[in-house]
Order: C-alpha cells, then structure tokens, then sequence
C-alpha cells in the first residue's frame, strides 16, 4: 500500500468498524444512515475545560463555502453543540466562529481572531445518500482537531 497514509487507513478502518454489523451470514455490513431533513451536521465542544467556573456559554456560527450556513445550539464549552444543514454533493469547506456569553453584558460576543480554534476551518466530500459528520474538539492551548465521519443507523 505505497503511497496511502497512515491516517487514510486508520480513518477507513474506524468508519468500518464504527457502522459494521454481523448479519444472519456472520458477515459485518456497513450500515449508513439516508439523508432526510439533513446531510450534513456539525459538532462542536472543548475537551480541556476542567474548572466550572472557566466553562462559558457559547456557540458556533457555521459558513459552508463562505456563506453563513446557521448557527449550532447553545451550551457550556463543554458540551456538543450542532447543526445540520441540506448541502448539494460535492467537495464544501466550512468555516467556524466561535461565540461566547459576556457575563458583563449579557450578550454573546465573537472571539477575537487570536482565541478562535486554530484551525477554524476543513475541506470535505459529501457523496450522495450520506450524512457527513464532522466534530471539532478544539484542546486547552486552543488548538482543533476535526474528525469527519459518516452518521450510521
């Protein structure tokens, strides 16, 4: 397998492995759920946050292709937010902004550029008759790392 990195594989194996099932012939199939009211959903949360009183409210703006697409809901830090969209098959980027709660004010504001999720931004395919999953954890130095996957039953 020359030429094929590590990731790929590790990547193919896991969205095997994540949507297999043993059938009555003892062979795993692969089972993906069929878009319906959406093909695309994005989730968002810090990992790293291990002080309440450091857990903001916030959520994420959503751009697909440098449009805004919507918004996830709203939560701590620390908990999954989402959004799902309807978007035609084809290779999309989508960019995120992060938005957090103002205590003072009671309004959520932008983070600056500098407190954004680095990177804030990932070049996907979305085939036909899939759901594309892709969760961003951004880490405590406020780095992100992006998994893309497909939505099973």
């Amino acid at each position: 397998m020359r030429g094929v990195p590590l990731a790929a594989l590790c990547m193919a194996a896991l969205l095997i492995a994540g949507c297999a099932t043993t059938g009555t012939t003892g062979v795993k199939t692969i089972t993906y759920k069929k878009p319906d009211a959406y093909n695309f959903r994005f989730i968002g949360l810090d990992t790293e946050i291990d002080d309440p009183s450091r857990d903001r409210r916030s959520y994420y703006k959503i751009f697909i292709d440098k449009s805004e697409e919507g918004r996830t809901t709203t939560g701590l830090e620390s908990q999954e937010k989402s959004c799902d969209a309807m978007l035609q098959p084809n290779r999309h980027l989508v960019t995120v902004e992060k938005w957090v709660l103002d205590q003072k004010t009671g309004r959520y504001i932008k983070l600056n550029n500098i407190e954004q999720p680095k990177p804030n931004f990932v070049y996907f395919d979305l085939p036909e008759d899939r759901i594309v999953v892709i969760e961003m954890k951004t880490l405590g130095d406020g780095t992100s790392e992006f998994v893309i996957d497909y939505e099973c039953r």
